[in-house]
């Protein structure tokens, strides 16, 4: 699949070297003549006939150049080619091409340019940059600089510089898998066990037969055995849905790409994808929410592997917040959003934000089953931080490392603080992990959601 090409369009222009070389000739040839310097005039007659030369056989016919980018999406890791197919005119000789460096991009070749030559022919030929995203986001590549001349170089199409569209790169989701069910399943269909009994997969109990029970559910050994009809009574298979909270207020640490270290908003995307993938396999329900993003889109909860597409989508296009009054007021209205009854909220976060944990709180207290996983990087968690790793705080960290060392062991401590109370509060907070992150977790709400409680009257 192609993304539709951009027909670019210029004129011809001559270029400095031309005109250097008829000036050249021309003053060369005439101080040679008037001066009686036959030396001069061997040195400007060459100039001067190649010059009027290639305005003789100047190009005339407009070049037919089609810039595009061959993949419309990319995965992290995975690379596209920026393409120009150029279809010459008469008198074309050589076309070239050169990108401009993007962030989170490696290029083949290195440096970035190609270049054909035409041998008289109107044969399209094709430039290409082969240019491969280390990282999640819109990446825009180029703008590109593309130019066809002349003969001798003497004329030269040169449109504006190319910038195509930005070409989404979606994360490439971390390898993921819970065996313990989610805690509260309440659809219609799916493989998580329900409280009820039902038809399903998993056994509950073996007891006396019932008005009304199926004959493909009696139970020959027990019936044999005590003389009455005994059926086998199994626990409903219902999906359950699933919120993803993608905290984007604060992205601490440094990110190198998919084979370098990772920020907490890596770790964060990077996650999200996997739960995702991981649950709609399983045939459950999956939503997204980034707080703090602009311009991004709240998914609903939906199935299947389209819907995956499309949370995948949602996160390539996350922005970390700008930290502005206007994103503190988008962060208020996003918390005030809806969860409904049974829903598994987990919330990804480096724990930064005292709204977010905040808001883990009050979904817990609304009886919502809540998980928070902290992204932020292991190296950056720890008080006695590296000096590679203090580097990635900020810009000025190498100039004050004794201050900046100092300010983020406080954060730390109040970031201690404020996850302390959401566990007294009952939120569980676990370090993402990979396989097996939620297991410990989900297992102890499934225990919970099956406790007895104590109701006031």
């Amino acid at each position: 699949m192609t993304t539709p090409g951009r027909r670019l369009e210029a004129r011809w222009r001559v270029t400095s070297a031309h005109i250097r070389a008829l000036f050249l000739g021309l003053l060369l040839a005439a101080i040679g003549v008037l001066l009686r310097r036959p030396d001069a005039l061997v040195i400007g007659a060459p100039l001067l006939v190649i010059g009027l030369w290639a305005t003789a056989t100047r190009p005339k016919a407009t070049p037919t150049v089609v810039a595009r980018v061959v993949h419309p999406l990319l995965r992290e890791g995975q690379a596209t080619r920026w393409q120009a197919t150029i279809t010459p005119g008469q008198g074309v000789e050589e076309a070239g091409l050169a990108l401009l460096p993007t962030p989170h991009t490696e290029f083949t070749p290195g440096h970035r340019t190609a270049a054909t030559a035409f041998e008289g022919g109107d044969e399209p030929r094709s430039l290409e940059v082969v240019c491969r995203s280390t990282r999640w986001g819109r990446r825009p590549l180029g703008p590109a600089i593309l130019a066809v001349s002349g003969p001798f170089g003497a004329f030269r199409w040169e449109p504006q510089s190319v910038s195509l569209p930005a070409i989404p790169t979606v994360p490439l989701p971390d390898t993921f898998s819970a065996r313990v069910p989610v805690p509260h399943p309440d659809g219609l269909v799916g493989q998580n066990r329900s409280h009820h009994q039902g038809s399903g997969g998993e056994l509950d109990q073996i007891r006396p037969f019932r008005f009304g029970d199926r004959l493909r559910r009696v139970h020959w050994p027990v019936s044999v055995r005590t003389g009455e009809l005994h059926v086998t009574a199994t626990h409903a298979d219902q999906d359950t849905e699933i919120l993803l909270l993608v905290d984007a207020m604060h992205d601490i640490g440094q990110s190198a790409g998919i084979e370098g270290s990772s920020s907490s908003l890596d770790n964060a995307v990077r996650a999200a994808g996997a739960i995702a993938e991981h649950y709609l396999r399983s045939g459950d329900r999956v939503g997204l929410l980034v707080l703090g993003s602009r311009d991004t889109p709240h998914v609903t909860a939906g199935a299947g592997s389209n819907h995956l597409r499309r949370l995948l989508d949602v996160l390539a296009r996350v922005t970390v917040a700008d930290g502005t009054v206007s994103d503190e007021k988008r962060l208020r209205s996003q918390l005030r959003h809806h969860v409904s009854a049974g829903t598994l909220a987990i919330i990804l976060t480096p724990a930064i934000s005292p709204e977010v944990l905040a808001h883990a709180v009050a979904l817990a207290r609304r009886g919502i089953s809540v998980v928070t996983v902290d992204t932020l990087p292991s190296a950056l968690a720890s008080p006695d931080i590296p000096q590679e790793s203090l580097a990635q705080l900020a810009s000025t960290a190498q100039e004050h490392p004794t201050e900046t060392r100092l300010a983020w062991r406080l954060r730390l401590l109040e970031r201690h603080r404020e996850m302390t109370r959401a566990r007294e509060a009952g939120v569980p907070i676990v370090p993402w992990a990979g396989p097996g992150t939620l297991d410990l977790v989900l297992r102890d709400l499934h225990r919970r959601s099956r406790a007895p409680r104590v109701v006031s009257r």
